[in-house]
């Protein structure tokens, strides 16, 4: 595992800042689909999972996760 993915895990589980992490990554990936200007991998990658994520609350559910047992061992 990546130092940053462990990073990432952590402070999503930590949840020690006043906005909840999970908003910033969210607007972090928003900012960044609206400011690359060229269709490079990066936006592709930001836009699919900015989309995933609205169309998940949309829906009211986060189905399909792809890894829903890892996922729910990490954040209980």
């Amino acid at each position: 595992m990546s130092i940053a993915k462990e990073i990432l895990l952590d402070e999503l589980i930590e949840q020690g800042h006043p906005e909840q992490v999970e908003n910033v990554i969210f607007w972090a990936l928003e900012a960044y689909c609206e400011k690359e200007p060229e269709e490079r991998w990066g936006k592709i990658i930001a836009y699919a999972i900015k989309q995933r994520i609205l169309d998940a609350e949309a829906k009211g559910s986060s189905e399909p996760i792809m890894n829903p047992q890892k996922v729910k061992s990490l954040i209980q």
